[in-house]
């Protein structure tokens, strides 16, 4: 599998900026090995676009549910038509979600021929109190698939948006254990990651992308950071 590299755009950007983005994409991307998947807010996707084939569609979130009366929820099955062929899923600040709807929605995701991003990270006060390992393990067990091909991103709560991150020995470790938990699944990381951290990140040498939030806004910072992963 290629490097990662996922943009997640949160509650960000309109379906203007998002055609103009993937176009500067385009123009740029020919040679590119990594796998870019950009995930802009719902409303933003376009009815046709041409994309690279370094280049995919992801979602934020989507429901467990095919259908039904849950309003303001978006299915798996609905993202797929849309042209979605990823989705972001259990990021801490969706907090209300529980790990067995997490793994529900991982479920329907595989189900509908998408590839969940499944997130798991901890606390603030679990990191402080030494609890990570245990953390991690916990949410492996109760919100990751049984079946099927996901990916696991590491996010821990504390580092998002924080501008802190942690040691490459400390998100190694967590590498290990996610892995331990999965059977070698790919883990990415996320939690402020931008052009000038990212090749510091590159050195772990079972990192198998990264998840980044506010630095891909912006499209040259983005670019920065594809052509740091490119270089190394």
């Amino acid at each position: 599998m290629s490097f990662l590299i996922v943009a997640n755009w949160k509650m960000n950007g309109t379906r203007s900026s998002f055609v103009n983005f993937i176009g500067k994409l385009n123009d740029k991307g020919s040679g590119i090995t990594s796998k870019l998947v950009i995930c802009p807010p719902f409303t933003s996707f376009p009815n046709n676009i041409e994309l690279n084939n370094s280049i995919s569609i992801g979602a934020q979130n989507c429901h467990h549910q095919k259908s039904g009366s849950y309003t303001g929820e978006i299915s798996a099955e609905m993202l797929k038509e849309l042209g979605c062929t990823y989705v972001i899923l259990g990021h801490s600040e969706r907090a209300h979600e529980t790990d067995s709807e997490i793994k529900l929605k991982s479920e329907a995701a595989i189900e509908s021929d998408l590839h969940p991003i499944i997130c798991v990270g901890e606390n603030a006060e679990d990191y402080k109190s030494g609890k990570t390992r245990e953390i991690i393990e916990y949410q492996c067990k109760n919100r990751l698939p049984t079946h099927g091909k996901y990916t696991v991103a590491y996010e821990p709560i504390w580092a998002i948006g924080t501008g802190h991150v942690p040691s490459n020995g400390a998100i190694a470790e967590v590498i290990e254990v996610i892995e331990s938990c999965t059977g070698k699944k790919h883990v990415i990381y996320g939690g402020s990651v931008n052009s000038e951290n990212i090749e510091n990140l590159l050195n772990i040498s079972s990192l198998s992308g990264v998840l980044i939030g506010s630095a891909s806004l912006d499209f040259d910072c983005f670019y920065k950071i594809v052509q740091q992963v490119e270089k190394t």
